[in-house]
């Protein structure tokens, strides 16, 4: 440690809302998805910026997108329900074509997985964002806070990149 750093905080959240929380992406999830209780699931979102200029200003915004992640490490399943930021709508389930995926990166940092794959006009990923919330979130769900989730995520990413590695894919570093 530095003369001028700080050392983190401990993230401040509800034990017993986030275990509320957590029962309830269960019910969103098991309703949406066939099979549902034989998937693990963890909370995650994504971001989108758009910068536009504009004749007087300019603006930057941005979207987030809020998804239940299932995953299923026995054959590789994985699924991704929309949700909104109260846990009240959900979207139908969007199964990923896990066929197609070429790639799996982490980056520790920020907390984003990666599921990299081409589609015909070139290469997309999910970039999920795993972290989990606090109570003082101002987006998204508060509260949801899944260490352990996260662990047994990054587990299933890990094992997936073997199957890559065994067809011949050239990865992209992995760092936890």
């Amino acid at each position: 440690m530095g003369l001028f750093s700080k050392k983190p905080k401990a993230v401040k959240y509800d034990a017993n809302d986030c275990e509320i929380k957590k029962k309830r992406m269960r019910e969103i999830f098991n309703k949406t998805v066939n099979d549902g209780d034989t998937y693990e699931i963890l909370y995650a979102f994504m971001s989108t910026s758009k910068y536009e200029q504009g004749f007087v200003f300019d603006t930057n915004t941005t979207t987030f997108f809020f998804y239940i992640v299932g995953y299923r490490k026995s054959d590789f399943n994985l699924v991704l329900v929309q949700i909104d930021s109260q846990l009240k709508e959900h979207s139908d389930a969007i199964y990923i074509d896990m066929d197609n995926v070429n790639n799996v990166s982490y980056d520790p940092k920020i907390h984003q997985l990666c599921f990299e794959y081409k589609k015909r006009t070139g290469s997309f990923g999910e970039l999920l964002k795993i972290g989990g919330t606090s109570a003082k979130t101002l987006y998204g769900p508060k509260n949801i806070y899944q260490p352990d989730e996260i662990e047994k995520m990054l587990d299933f990413a890990e094992a997936f990149r073997v199957t890559l590695e065994e067809k011949g894919y050239k990865l992209d570093k992995w760092k936890r």
